[in-house]
């Protein structure tokens, strides 16, 4: 076992022996919002700043069900994505996020899949360090589990993808850490500004749970998979607080050509966490 997996094996240990919904802080006792954590976590990887949780969007999902006092499960749909509540549920310390193939209407749309979506309801968060273990789901391709910070307030609408798997055709184990500037005043280019790069696992994301982090400062973006840095983009313009997002998106070949095969299906998250600078 290396010292990742014991470090998750005591944490879920110490919380069947604790049996309640507290923070420990040394020799303090907090109550957090019956969001069951049995020590202050720290980021996979070491990071050069002094980093504080933030607890409004921490969550370990070992209360039995979703916190909808942190979470929006009934989000907005757009595009070819329709999210339903029942699509997002937390069981056996874990949230899950479901697709179904369901043919219905949105106004002259026809469309296929229902999917789950959480989305933070503290205020939005500018610049952090953001962290989930994830095991995404088993159908392929066409389906996406995704790890995001986005923002829209009408002036200004920019989206950081902390990761996006299994969304690429050409392999399983592509992992997408992309960034969008969809509108902003000033900005000197042509909009949207959509820009991907990808990495490839020597590892399949369907089989086993991974890390994924994400180091977002006024200077530098710096995607990490499980402690290690695999990209990093100079911070040009993602400079707007950002709303955290988890999400099971419709990708590929299903956005055109609906097929029933493989669903439903689902994808699972450990936990997500969230730090801000001290500094």
């Amino acid at each position: 076992m290396n010292e990742y997996s014991l470090n998750h094996a005591v944490r879920r240990s110490a919380w069947t022996v604790l049996a309640g919904a507290f923070l420990l802080f040394g020799n303090t006792v907090l109550s957090e919002h019956g969001n069951a954590m049995a020590f202050e976590p720290k980021p996979l990887q070491s990071l050069k700043k002094g980093w504080k949780l933030v607890p409004q969007m921490t969550d370990e999902f070992n209360t039995g069900r979703l916190d909808l006092g942190r979470w929006d499960n009934d989000v907005k749909d757009w595009g070819v994505w329709s999210w339903e509540p029942e699509n997002t549920w937390v069981n056996n310390g874990r949230l899950y996020m479901r697709m179904k193939y369901e043919k219905h209407q949105r106004g002259q749309w026809t469309l296929y899949y229902k999917s789950g979506i959480v989305k933070s309801k503290a205020p939005p968060i500018r610049y952090g360090y953001f962290e989930a273990r994830m095991k995404a789901a088993g159908r392929y391709p066409g389906v996406s589990p995704a790890f995001w910070g986005y923002r829209d307030d009408g002036t200004e609408w920019t989206e950081i993808d902390f990761v996006e798997l299994t969304q690429r055709n050409l392999s399983v184990s592509l992992i997408d850490t992309n960034v969008h500037v969809f509108k902003q005043p000033g900005f000197p280019g042509v909009l949207p500004l959509q820009e991907e790069r990808t990495w490839k696992a020597p590892w399949d994301p369907r089989k086993a749970f991974h890390v994924y982090g994400c180091e977002w400062d006024e200077k530098e973006i710096r995607w990490y998979i499980d402690g290690r840095l695999v990209q990093a983009r100079k911070n040009d313009y993602w400079h707007q607080a950002l709303d955290i997002t988890l999400s099971l998106g419709v990708r590929g070949a299903l956005k055109t050509t609906a097929s029933p095969v493989g669903f439903p299906t689902t994808a699972e998250v450990d936990y997500v966490r969230v730090w801000t600078s001290i500094n």
